[in-house]
């Protein structure tokens, strides 16, 4: 795009006229366009050149990050409580002044465990399992091994149900990048896990912006790019919310790194305090954003929450039976045995 200095020049200004456009482009290329105001969920202006249609926002990028609300902006006021932004439990506002209360709480992780233990439930658990985990093409080859993982931890065996998880996260992470950017699927390495989320993120943000062949951001800054679509483009907020979680929790680089919830401590047992219950929703969360990205093309996967069905209850039924007749007693008998190593009783924190 041969006018690409000056578009980004247009972009960095406080705010944007149509006459301050036209002016920019004589000023500088020596060119006549025509300017119209057009709104894609923030204000801003296309401009009709002769290299195509453009697009700039009215303001800078970074001014509608600091002003404007979106799904990335709560994600990131919630990276210090390493929590993952749930989907379909709870709406936005609500969400936002969960996190909010959190981070202003005496001990804010604490908080955000006891939260996360009372939204996350059996009936949660059951209806992800019917309608998302098991027809999802990313995740019905491991649904066996999700259900004993949620098993385990109706059962109280937090250290099995959420070192079960990460693998099968792996997989399901692997699974749907290559059947949306047909990568190698032997991908192990977290940069490239990443990356192809911010692919993604750019891919699907993209389908909004086919009439134009410049916006701001494009083939010339990615990050710039992922920010400006996160604010025209819900589905790519969302994405980015979980790219961010990814990379600044679940895959948080281990050295210097003591927090119990990350991918290398738990899988190589560089530390042992990951059992914490309030880290199976988080793993399980996170299965729930492949879906996410899965919902988007596949109709089979519920885009919306659909509810509970007769099959759904038998499930939350089987695990709240399990829990009060296997799991509540577990740990008291163990303990009695000798075998000990959980850091307290947890009555009745599963139950929601």
């Amino acid at each position: 795009m041969k006018y690409e200095k000056t578009l980004i020049k247009l972009c960095g200004y406080p705010i944007l006229t149509e006459k301050l456009i036209v002016e920019t482009f004589r000023k500088h290329e020596n060119i006549e366009v025509y300017v119209s105001s057009k709104d894609l969920e923030k204000p801003g202006f296309e401009i009709a050149t002769d290299e195509g249609l453009c697009f700039v926002t009215e303001r800078p990028i970074d001014y509608y990050n600091k002003k404007w609300g979106r799904i990335t902006g709560t994600q990131e006021r919630a990276l210090s409580l390493s929590l993952p932004i749930p989907l379909h439990l709870v709406g936005e506002g609500e969400l936002v002044n969960a996190v909010f209360t959190m981070n202003n709480s005496a001990n804010p992780k604490d908080a955000a465990d006891y939260w996360l233990n009372e939204i996350f439930s059996p009936e949660v658990a059951a209806t992800y399992f019917n309608k998302y985990f098991s027809i999802s093409n990313s995740l019905r080859e491991y649904k066996i091994i999700i259900f004993e993982a949620i098993e385990a931890y109706y059962l109280g065996m937090d250290h099995i149900a959420i070192m079960s998880l990460i693998p099968v996260f792996e997989a399901g992470l692997r699974n749907i990048q290559n059947s949306k950017l047909t990568t190698n699927p032997g991908n192990v390495s977290s940069d490239v896990f990443e990356r192809h989320l911010k692919d993604i993120i750019i891919q699907w943000g993209r389908r909004r912006l086919g009439a134009y062949v410049w916006h701001p951001g494009k083939d010339y800054n990615s990050s710039v790019e992922i920010d400006f679509l996160t604010h025209i483009c819900p589905q790519s907020d969302v994405i980015n919310a979980f790219r961010l979680y990814f990379k600044n929790v679940l895959y948080k680089s281990s050295q210097g790194n003591d927090e119990g919830f990350n991918r290398h401590l738990i899988i190589h047992l560089l530390k042992n305090d990951f059992n914490n219950p309030a880290n199976f929703p988080r793993i399980f969360i996170c299965l729930t954003h492949i879906t996410f990205m899965e919902s988007l093309e596949n109709q089979n996967v519920p885009f919306f929450w659909p509810g509970m069905d007769a099959r759904d209850h038998q499930v939350k039924d089987y695990l709240i039976e399990i829990s009060k007749k296997l799991g509540d007693p577990r740990r008291p008998i163990l303990r009695s045995l000798g075998i000990d190593g959980y850091n307290a009783p947890q009555t009745n924190q599963k139950m929601g």
